[in-house]
């Protein structure tokens, strides 16, 4: 390994250990519930059929078992959550430096991701949050390997596994079905236009993410008679069309679905902090409270806590009422993209690294300026070599997709932004890292007559 790989991974733990310490400093290794965590606890494990027709995967809920089987409580889940962040972390410059990276640009590019806004905030939480983006980061580390080497068979295989992984923690994380096929065509053409081999590669990693998740879904096809990842898309999707539901729309469902709506609109009606409002804000703070207190009460009372009856129904239910009013469908993807876009800018500029990098890189702007006015040449490191390029449209490629699978069924609040945003800072960090790398140059004497 060269010197410079060991200074970089040396820089790279120090990373860790100074991250630790201020999130110890700071209380967010305490273990913090949240709304959703209860869910997760119950997760059924009394048989495959009861585990398979739960609302919940079930990677997270085998996490809590673990750990209440091991410790007896859930106070080292935090300490797992950010250890596994940091493993992730490392895995991703591993990738960069396995493809023959420069070793300080590798580690501006992972530094960021260990300092991200689910890291920094999010990690004391007991969720799948910081879990499932962990994943997603070793996922986008093989494809990476995958893209960049074409038939290595280790890279495909485990990102197979780590996908299935990601999503099984959150579903959310779907999206990589089509960010890793897409993506891998888009990266492996711009990267070796001249190997005319991207419509395979993109194959390859078709069936290393599709096979996983087609063989699940059979499977519970089987056992429960759904198929799909997991019973829990309308419980989603209710949070915004139960906003959009109103008694003149009950004569446009069909009958199946009318008493769940009018149970709805009955809870609703009943509740007197509930306000009949369609702008944005109002929408997205009355999101769980419809979802909560409203719909999921409903469908449990009128189909005995069926779970999988009871996504069925609400998803149904769901759809109708979009169609019903596309226009106002239509108008909140507008502005939760709009507030999905501004969120994605805050988090990604609040991010510590991110907040280091942009005044060095002013710093080595204004050292090249001063040194090109005193005669100095400079070799100039372009920012827009190809592997600077893979890393800006991998990291917008998976923003994307991650925030329009958001936006199409729940608000971009922070939790659900900061992932989209994890590589996008990565950008910025790179830059720095290369204006700092080329502020050495060597001064040119006039020439004599």
């Amino acid at each position: 390994m060269p010197d410079s790989q060991f200074r970089v991974w040396y820089l790279f733990l120090a990373q860790v250990i100074a991250i630790a310490g201020i999130l110890q400093w700071n209380g967010n290794f305490e273990p913090t519930p949240q709304f959703d965590t209860a869910s997760y606890r119950d997760y059924s494990m009394q048989s495959a059929a009861a585990a398979l027709n739960d609302k919940r995967t079930f990677v997270y809920p085998c996490v809590l078992r673990l750990f209440l089987a091991a410790d007896g409580s859930e106070r080292l889940i935090p300490w797992f959550q950010y250890a596994f962040s940091a493993v992730s972390t490392g895995c991703f410059m591993a990738a960069l430096l396995r493809c023959k990276w420069g070793s300080w640009m590798a580690f501006a590019a992972a530094s960021p991701i260990l300092a991200s806004h689910l890291v920094t905030d999010y990690s004391s939480f007991v969720t799948p949050d910081l879990l499932a983006q962990s994943l997603a980061v070793i996922t986008v580390s093989l494809w990476t390997i995958a893209v960049h080497t074409s038939r290595n068979f280790w890279a495909y295989l485990g990102l197979s596994a780590t996908l299935f992984l990601a999503y099984q923690t959150k579903p959310s994380y779907l999206f990589l079905l089509a960010f890793v096929p897409i993506g891998g065509w888009i990266a492996r053409w711009w990267l070796t236009p001249e190997d005319r081999d991207a419509w395979w590669v993109a194959a390859r990693l078709a069936v290393a993410s599709f096979v996983p998740f087609v063989a699940w879904c059979a499977m519970r096809w089987f056992v429960v008679g759904h198929f799909g990842l997991v019973s829990f898309g309308g419980y989603n999707i209710i949070g915004i069309a139960g906003q959009l539901l109103e008694h003149d729309t009950l004569s446009k469902l069909d009958s199946d679905v009318r008493p769940l709506a009018e149970e709805i609109l009955k809870r609703r009606d009943g509740d007197t902090n509930w306000i009949m409002r369609r702008d944005y804000d109002s929408m997205e703070s009355q999101f769980n409270t419809t979802v909560w207190e409203f719909a999921v009460p409903a469908a449990s009372t009128l189909y005995e806590k069926d779970s999988r009856m009871m996504n069925l129904q609400m998803a149904k239910l769901s759809r109708q009422i979009l169609l019903s009013d596309p226009r106002a469908y239509a108008t909140w993807l507008f502005w939760a993209a709009k507030r999905g876009v501004r969120a994605a800018v805050e988090i990604t500029l609040r991010n510590p690294v991110v907040m280091v990098a942009v005044p060095l890189m002013l710093a080595a702007f204004a050292i090249r300026w001063r040194r090109h006015k005193l005669g100095f040449q400079f070799v100039e490191p372009s920012n827009h070599d190809a592997r600077f390029q893979f890393m800006v449209w991998t990291a917008i490629g998976f923003a994307l997709c991650k925030m329009v699978l958001v936006i199409l069924v729940e608000p971009p609040i922070d939790r659900y932004c900061a992932p989209a945003t994890v590589f996008l800072a990565s950008i910025l960090t790179m830059i720095a890292c290369r204006m700092l790398l080329g502020t050495k140059g060597k001064r040119v004497l006039p020439k004599r007559d």
